[in-house]
């Protein structure tokens, strides 16, 4: 695996195993519960997150069966992925891109969603460790804000999708 990917990937992982430990003392109907009327909960923005990998990895492995159609990346495509990046730093309220992945169930069984997102990590790692070196920079992955945008960018998408959710955790935990 290229060593830039490997990294981006660890810290992805690293990130998330680091807020299922600082979860795991924390009652499950807690994480379940929502935190105010029209609120995800914990287990919602889980639910929302391993969504967001699981299609993103169903779309980049149907996309490498088409890798001579695709382009390679460029500046266009690393100054959207800087603009949503600032936009996810910012407070404010962003809707989650529902015609792609579907409305969060009302409820979510925190255990069963953080195993499945586990299964999903696994996936993407396999799938990200089989990419060929020529593929790496070309416009694999379909965001639906910015567009198309390549496996480096969408791991970076990815780690911002997450510390942007991370914080809505913190915030009901605390």
């Amino acid at each position: 695996m290229n060593s830039i990917i490997k990294s981006k990937f660890s810290n992805l992982q690293d990130s998330r195993l680091a807020l299922i430990e600082r979860l795991k003392n924390i009652p499950a109907e807690k994480l379940e519960a929502h935190p105010a009327e029209g609120k995800w909960s914990v287990a919602q923005i889980f639910y929302h997150l391993n969504r967001a990998e699981s299609f993103s990895t169903i779309y980049v492995s149907k996309k490498r069966l088409d890798v001579n159609n695709l382009k390679k990346t460029g500046f266009m495509e690393a100054l959207k992925l800087l603009t949503l990046k600032i936009l996810f730093k910012m407070p404010i309220a962003l809707k989650a891109p529902v015609k792609v992945l579907g409305d969060v169930p009302e409820k979510v069984d925190y255990k069963l969603i953080t195993e499945e997102w586990n299964a999903t990590r696994v996936r993407l790692k396999a799938l990200i460790e089989s990419l060929p070196e020529d593929m790496l920079y070309k416009n694999v992955f379909k965001q639906p804000a910015i567009g198309r945008i390549n496996i480096f960018q969408m791991l970076d998408f990815m780690q911002a999708h997450f510390n942007r959710h991370k914080s809505q955790v913190e915030k009901i935990v605390n």
